[in-house]
């Protein structure tokens, strides 16, 4: 199985299941490490090259793609880890993969679904975005608790979730290019 593309599933797409459907988690893979333990209890290893943006019905996947240089979108009915080597190559070791519920961290006290009240896509530097593209540099989603999660491929790790500081260092950064309009 081949992992998703960023053509898949078109922005105009992404942008109305964000606004339609509730946000309910953020999920972060990664591997249970067996032999590096904290005090005898084994250690997650986050390995977030592939987020997902867990919805009432369904899912957006964002993967780290292009060198870490472009943020991959893509609707998808259910979570997999399938199609990704790494995830592949951490199973054959014999690590168990896991995946991290980020939500209750993100989303602020007391929230268990939330509305995106904003949806801020970054381009590629010097491409619009069409209704028919979903390849990013950046995302931002502000929620209606009035929290910012703010998805940068850019690290070297994969996919580093941010909130609004980070975002507005990052638009500092990239002032020639980025944010629509």
């Amino acid at each position: 199985m081949t992992p998703p593309t960023g053509s898949r599933t078109p922005w105009s797409r992404i942008e109305d299941a964000l606004r339609d459907r509730y946000v309910t988690d953020v999920l972060v893979p990664g591997r249970i490490d067996q032999d590096e333990t904290v005090a005898g209890i084994a250690r997650f290893v986050p390995q977030p090259l592939v987020v997902f943006v867990e919805l009432d019905e369904g899912a957006l996947r964002l993967e780290s793609a292009g060198q870490y240089g472009r943020l991959d979108a893509e609707l998808v009915d259910a979570v997999s880890l399938a199609g990704v080597d790494l995830f592949e190559a951490i199973a054959e070791e014999g690590d168990e993969l896991a995946l991290s519920s980020q939500g209750e961290q993100l989303f602020g006290d007391g929230w268990t679904r939330l509305r995106c009240t904003t949806v801020r896509p970054y381009p590629r530097p010097g491409a619009g975005l069409g209704p028919g593209d979903s390849a990013l540099t950046c995302l931002a989603l502000e929620l209606e608790s009035r929290h910012w999660l703010f998805f940068d491929p850019g690290w070297p790790f994969g996919i580093r979730i941010g909130n609004a500081e980070d975002m507005r260092r990052w638009e500092q950064d990239h002032a020639d290019g980025g944010r629509p309009g």
